[in-house]
């Protein structure tokens, strides 16, 4: 085959830099490096040609072997050393990123990649009869040596799919008869959402890469049990070093969702201790070190064997639980990034900061420094990697200056949506949009016609379907039937949104209380609580069904004031505190204070006059205080694509002759606007959609 052709010539030991796109082609050509003992030294197949280069340059690589998606493999013949002293006995050089941010070339033999192989098929029962799957990137250790080397070598059935959606992955493996199955937490998430059934020969799940979170462990348990197994390891420790055995219901609840998930027990004639809070391994299968750098090495590895992981640790019953990354790397699923590096790549604009993520692991914050948060507006405009969340002001620093990422990502927050989910949504959308404009009943009143207006701009823009569909139904779907429904007396204008919301009982609760909707509410929930904005006076405006006070009001220490223009709507509220009618498009009630903190979830969109309001808001907050507000995002997508429900919410929220959602940079430009600094924001992100998220600003 053209993949395995282009190793051709070679001599033993030649290094071979491999970007290629593809599971199945990037699996033969690793396997045929392996079986000529050539050096692999694969990397991401979006790598840049300047990036490859370098690294074949660093390796003294004989040929790059390049296979884009949809073009024909190139090879390029350099002048490599086959014979240089480092390349002695190695199977691979696997790059990660350095504490320079300049990567570290990881040096693996022969002889531990294809230990640790053998060892983890047989703790996973890997044998011809007991087929093993992995949607993972054979460019990384856990599927490169446990899935891809450990089924060669025990001559096993491996199932390759690249991740697309949680369905199709278990299609994949229901198809192979696949015994065990290889996952990641940041797959894992889309995974519970969607729910499909479990295939019938799968034994377990096995996850690495990042450590699992409770949240995740608690979903996935409510819905498949206690089926997965964690476990722990590094690139420079070729795969893993720890696992978890497979646990029963009771002690997966204890150990796993009762507190922070485990990572396991060492693996067979591997050592694990803590020293000074770090986690150290030792055993036969360690990195040989890092090519070309001894000085590092010997800062990672101990004369007497011992590999300094960087990561921290303790043990608990028997089992290894990490608690950090000494070093502050960013690990985003995964993917591992060091602060300077993104730094230098962001043009130095500000700090980079870890910041806690429940289906990633961890997201990229940035704190600025003196800087503006317009400055950075190309930045979160642009491709490629980019913070999720942007902190002005706020920079903590040691005593020589050093910034101190931990305790600032510690003070931020922010979630991740499931992109197929709301893809799904999406196409669910258009769908009822298409039987409205399909049908007899055109708009006669205003707000119809707008109505309309959105159905058609939605439809125009989503012309790709969906072709399966996975996930659970929620109220959102029950909303857009009722909608279409209902349309031919919501057309003449007959039928309004509260009519709507009378004749199904409990929906509008719903709506806003499940996904996608409730997902704003979490969010504000968790960027109060990191930001400490749930001490002193607090005020929440339009409180509704309570979607987000339910979940932030026996965390505030002081006083809660909740509020809506409804009279009945804060009679409702049984929470600490009390609740006040404050109609925003009119003076705040007599006697109400100052606060602390300020927050509306989904509101602001709905005053007659933003500006007006935010100003009458300042002078509210007491010095310092802070106001933060929840929006929602139309368009999501650059092309113009409407967000999913913004034709329901036109009918059902009232806003539709009020401009509807703004975008985050004009709540932002109208907090500047109201005389308020330090503006910052936290991005809802689904997949490629941007849903809005949180922006705050402080007096």
């Amino acid at each position: 085959m053209p993949e395995t052709d282009a190793l051709a010539g070679l001599d033993k030991g030649a290094r071979v830099v491999i970007r290629q796109a593809g599971s199945e082609p990037l699996a033969a050509l690793l396997l045929a490096c392996l079986d000529a003992e050539l050096v692999a030294v694969p990397v991401h197949p979006g790598a840049g040609d300047e990036e490859v280069a370098e690294l074949a340059r660093r390796v003294s690589a004989s040929r790059i072997v390049s296979g884009r998606s949809g073009r024909p493999v190139e090879v390029t013949e350099l002048p490599g050393r086959p014979d240089h002293p480092e390349a002695a006995g190695l199977a691979l050089i696997m790059f990660t990123s350095g504490s320079t941010g300049r990567p570290k070339g990881v040096k693996l033999s022969r002889r531990a990649v294809l230990g640790n192989a053998r060892k983890t098929a047989e703790l996973h029962g890997i044998t011809p009869q007991r087929p093993h799957g992995t949607c993972l990137p054979l460019f990384h250790c856990n599927a490169l040596v446990m899935s891809l080397y450990g089924t060669h070598l025990t001559g096993s059935p491996l199932v390759l799919h690249e991740w697309s959606d949680p369905a199709a992955y278990f299609d994949a493996l229901r198809e192979g008869g696949a015994r065990t199955a290889s996952i990641v937490p940041a797959l894992l998430s889309d995974l519970v959402e969607t729910g499909p059934e479990w295939p019938e020969s799968l034994d377990y799940l096995i996850t690495a890469a990042a450590p699992l979170s409770r949240d995740v462990a608690a979903r996935f348990h409510r819905r498949y049990g206690p089926r997965i197994r964690q476990g722990f390891g590094l690139t420079e420790s070729i795969n893993f070093s720890t696992l978890m055995p497979l646990l029963d219901d009771a002690d997966f609840v204890r150990e796993c969702v009762e507190r922070v998930p485990p990572v396991g027990v060492p693996v067979p004639d591997t050592e694990v201790r803590i020293e000074r809070g770090e986690v150290w391994l030792r055993s036969p299968e360690l990195m040989d070190g890092y090519w070309e750098d001894p000085k590092t090495t010997s800062r990672t590895l101990t004369r007497d064997g011992w590999l300094r992981t960087g990561d921290l640790g303790d043990l608990r019953d028997g089992y290894l639980v990490l608690r950090g990354r000494r070093a502050e790397t960013i690990n985003r699923g995964g993917e591992k990034y060091q602060p300077a590096d993104l730094e230098e790549r962001w043009r130095r604009v500000g700090t980079a900061v870890p910041v806690a993520e429940p289906s990633l692991g961890q997201e990229i914050g940035l704190v600025l420094a003196g800087q503006d948060i317009e400055s950075v507006r190309p930045l979160l405009s642009g491709g490629g990697i980019r913070p999720a969340v942007v902190q002005s002001g706020g920079l903590v620093t040691t005593s020589v200056g050093k910034p101190r990422r931990t305790l600032m990502g510690r003070q931020l927050a922010v979630r991740r949506d499931s992109g197929r989910r709301y893809e799904e949504l999406l196409d669910y959308a258009a769908t009822s949009a298409r039987a409205v404009l399909s049908g007899p009943h055109h708009p006669t009143c205003p707000q119809a016609k707008h109505i309309y207006e959105q159905i058609e701009a939605l439809v125009a823009a989503h012309t790709t379907p969906v072709t399966t569909r996975s996930f659970l139904r929620t109220a959102a779907h029950d909303a857009l039937d009722a909608l279409v429904e209902a349309w031919p007396s919501i057309a003449d204008g007959t039928t309004g949104g509260e009519a709507l919301m009378r004749a199904h009982h409990g929906l509008w609760r719903r709506l806003m209380t499940e996904w996608p909707m409730g997902d704003h509410a979490q969010l504000m929930a968790e960027v109060l609580q990191a930001g400490g904005a749930l001490n002193g006076r607090v005020l929440e405006l339009g409180t509704g069904v309570g979607n987000t006070t339910s979940l932030v009001a026996d965390r505030i220490d002081g006083e809660l004031v909740w509020s809506d223009r409804l009279p009945e709507m804060v009679e409702r509220g049984r929470w600490p505190g009390r609740g006040v009618v404050y109609d925003l498009d009119a003076a705040p009630p007599a006697g109400l204070g100052r606060f602390d903190t300020i927050f509306a979830t989904n509101v602001l969109h709905c005053v007659d006059d933003p500006a007006r309001t935010l100003a009458t808001l300042r002078s509210l907050l007491v010095d310092g205080g802070r106001i933060f507000l929840a929006e929602g995002a139309s368009p999501t997508l650059p092309d113009e694509t409407p967000w999913a429900l913004d034709h329901l919410f036109s009918l059902w929220d009232g806003w539709w002759d009020r401009g509807g959602f703004r975008s985050r940079w004009q709540w932002l430009s109208l907090l500047a606007g109201a005389g308020l600094r330090d503006r910052g924001l936290s991005v809802l992100r689904a997949g490629r959609h941007d849903l809005g998220g949180v922006v705050w600003a402080r007096r």
